[in-house]
C-alpha cells in the first residue's frame, strides 16, 4: 500500500503546474524547466546569482494565482531562497521575445 501511495504522489508531482493553471483558470502550455534555466543561463532572475541544478526553481513572473499563464514568457529561473521570499507577489517584468 505504501508503494502505491508513493507512486501516485510521484505521478501527481509532475502535473502540479497543469492542475494549478486549471484551478486558477489561466492558460497552460507545457514548459520544459531545463530549457528555461538554460535560457536564463542558470542565473536567478531576482538576485542574479548563479544557481545549481539542486537550487534552481521555475518561478512565475505573474503568479498563476494572480492570473499569469503557465508559459515560457511568464516563467524564469529563480533560486530557492528568492522564490520562497517572493511567494505569490508580482515581481519582475515580462520578457518580450521577438
Amino acid at each position: 500500500e505504501r508503494c502505491e501511495t508513493a507512486r501516485q504522489n510521484a505521478a501527481r508531482a509532475g502535473n502540479t503546474h497543469r492542475r494549478r493553471a486549471k484551478r486558477f483558470g489561466v492558460p497552460y502550455e507545457h514548459v520544459n524547466k531545463l530549457k528555461v534555466f538554460e535560457r536564463d543561463r542558470w542565473r536567478c532572475q531576482l538576485c542574479r546569482r548563479r544557481v545549481t541544478k539542486a537550487d534552481a526553481e521555475l518561478d512565475h513572473i505573474v503568479p498563476l494565482s494572480k492570473g499569469g499563464p503557465h508559459s515560457y514568457a511568464n516563467t524564469h529561473c529563480a533560486c530557492r531562497r528568492c522564490n520562497a521570499l517572493k511567494g505569490a507577489k508580482v515581481f519582475g517584468q515580462l520578457r518580450l521575445f521577438g
